[in-house]
């Protein structure tokens, strides 16, 4: 039986900053100029929630984290920001 490598503890910034990361690649656009647009629009960075479950897979791959889509709620994923917070959240728990 192979024995799986520990979980990266994730902060919510580290999250963050690979959200934007993803982002970034997948609308064609520098992340630090996506942070600005999104921060231009309001609090928390708004995000188009489809964006979000665009990168999901990817992010999947990168972190080691999979995410409760039963618990991905309408707040959580229409910001980078409460979508970092959360995911985070499910890394301390060992999700």
């Amino acid at each position: 039986m192979a024995v799986q490598a520990p979980l990266k503890k994730w902060t919510a910034t580290q999250l963050e900053e690979l959200v934007f990361e993803l982002l970034g690649n997948l609308l064609s656009k520098d992340p630090a100029e996506l942070r600005k647009e999104l921060a231009e629009k309001g609090a928390g960075l708004p995000v188009d929630s489809l964006d979000i479950f665009d990168i999901l897979a990817e992010f999947r791959k990168i972190t080691g984290l999979t995410l409760p889509k039963r618990e991905l709620k309408q707040e959580t994923v229409r910001s980078i920001v409460a979508f970092a917070k959360f995911a985070a959240e499910k890394a301390r728990q060992g999700k």
